[in-house]
């Protein structure tokens, strides 16, 4: 019997409920990066790092971003070709770019463009330390796409009439159902869909959300850092909204092979096609296989392989998500990973990446926050070589940024300021100021979805995700 009949034998708790009762507490501020690199002349990229005081230290495989030991078919080029076929070399191959001051604009005054030279991104040893363990964890377990989990829903999210704030032109909402409304330990960051993944849209026919949330163990008081998860959501019959959750795990070595959770403060995700991109705010990118997603016993609160029972488990969840690839920074301007997003308007599409800045916690100032693209393979959907360079990079002009994305050159850019639980929307277009409109209060990640604008908020007690008409805010 598969564990899909077996789950209907379940009880409503192991179904549901995943964590230890609700604690008080409040969760603030945002991620921070000290990580360091340099870029040599011959385009090799280096990196130090010291940590992240808000990130466990935990990363995956080597920290270092290094070039691959071993044919991939990637090269060190932008991943064009001339009218010649041959491969177009990126100039910042040869460039050594300096990291500059600071923004000299004023907050508001619009993106000041930075060298895109000074942000490579580089193919991790990822690719080829755990791309072998995730074909292993296939063989040993039952996968499914992302498709067939969207036939396999098993949870409920509320409608809601209104979000807190000062939201134009609503046109859908929903809030999570009680026990992770309020929970303090999973904590929501990111947002994606299916709007960013398939060229029409929609997933199996229907329209989707994923959610991405973080585990806060300290908060928790558990034993076990469960890392990321994300909330697949099927929004396609609003007012009624059914989702199911899915844990991302990365792969370890072993006989058999296991896996683990992903305990990183995660910043936000993208998704294109089979390909779900992870925010990892001092390293850069980490990658997950959308297309097998592993079926394990959601029966026990542990992750990973029990020799005793000889099985997998997800933190009470059926369905794990792994880890298959990674671009590692290898920048000396230190980016911070803090909300990412999917540009489908850019030719590539691009994937835009946004840092918070508050000026005390993170930043020298406020308005520091950068906003960078880096462009992917349509075909792949991954970065098209061994070392990409940004093909834009931008101080923003606006402070703590919590999500951000881009149409037509225009960034729309979710904050969290000024302090307290209000927010805004900043529309800022590619020359000239921004315009501010009002927001959901504590707001997160943003995405395009043709004529609507998605959000949603992270406050405990407060966490709704929902759609406004884009018209109001252009």
């Amino acid at each position: 019997m598969s564990r899909r009949l077996l789950l209907l034998a379940l009880t409503s708790a192991a179904c549901f409920s995943d964590d230890p009762p609700q604690l008080t507490a409040t969760v603030t501020g945002d991620d921070t990066s000290t990580s360091t690199g340099t870029v040599t002349t011959d385009g090799t990229p280096t990196t130090t790092g010291t940590g992240d005081e808000t990130t466990s230290t935990s990363t995956t495989g080597t920290t270092e971003p290094s070039l691959p030991t071993t044919t991939t078919g990637d090269t060190d080029t932008t991943g064009d070709t001339d009218t010649t076929g041959e491969p177009v070399v990126d100039p910042c191959k040869n460039e050594t770019p300096t990291c500059p001051a600071g923004p000299s604009g004023e907050p508001g005054s619009g993106l000041e463009p930075l060298d895109r030279c000074n942000f490579p991104l580089t193919r991790a040893p990822e690719w080829d330390n755990l791309g072998p363990l995730a074909d292993a964890l296939a063989d040993a377990l039952p996968t499914w796409t992302i498709a067939d989990v969207l036939a396999d829903l098993n949870n409920l999210a509320l409608p809601a009439a209104s979000v807190p704030g000062d939201v134009e032109a609503l046109e859908l909402a929903f809030r999570w159902d009680d026990e992770d409304f309020d929970k303090y330990w999973w904590i929501p960051q990111g947002l994606t869909g299916s709007a960013d993944a398939y060229d029409d849209g929609r997933l199996a026919g229907r329209e989707v959300v994923l959610v991405s949330w973080w585990f806060d163990k300290e908060l928790a008081q558990f034993p076990l850092d469960k890392g990321v998860r994300v909330s697949l959501v099927d929004v396609t019959d609003a007012p009624e909204f059914s989702l199911r959750h899915i844990l991302l795990v990365e792969p370890v070595p072993g006989d058999p092979v296991d896996f683990k959770p992903v305990p990183i403060r995660a910043g936000g995700i993208a998704w294109y096609g089979d390909t779900l991109y992870l925010a990892d705010p001092t390293q850069g990118l980490r990658v997950f296989d959308l297309s097998r997603l592993l079926e394990v016993n959601p029966a026990v609160d542990k992750v990973g392989y029990d020799p005793k029972v000889a099985d997998y488990y997800g933190g009470l969840y059926s369905y794990v998500a792994v880890q298959v690839g990674a671009y590692k920074h290898a920048s000396g301007c230190a980016p911070r990973f803090s909300t990412l997003a999917l540009d489908r308007s850019a030719s590539p599409p691009e994937l835009v990446v946004g840092e918070y800045c508050d000026g005390l916690s993170a930043c020298d100032s406020d308005i520091a926050g950068r906003v960078f693209t880096w462009p992917i393979d349509p075909v792949t959907g991954r970065l098209p070589s061994v070392i990409t360079w940004a093909s834009s990079a931008a101080y923003t002009g606006e402070s703590q940024i919590q999500g951000v994305t881009r149409s037509d050159g225009a960034l729309y850019l979710a904050s969290s300021a000024p302090p307290g639980d209000p927010g805004a929307l900043h529309v800022v277009p590619a020359a000239g100021p921004g315009v501010t409109h009002g927001w959901i209060d504590t707001p997160k990640a943003v995405m395009l979805d043709g004529d609507r604008i998605w959000s949603m908020s992270e406050k405990s007690g407060a966490r709704f995700v929902f759609a406004a008409a884009r018209a109001a805010y252009e």
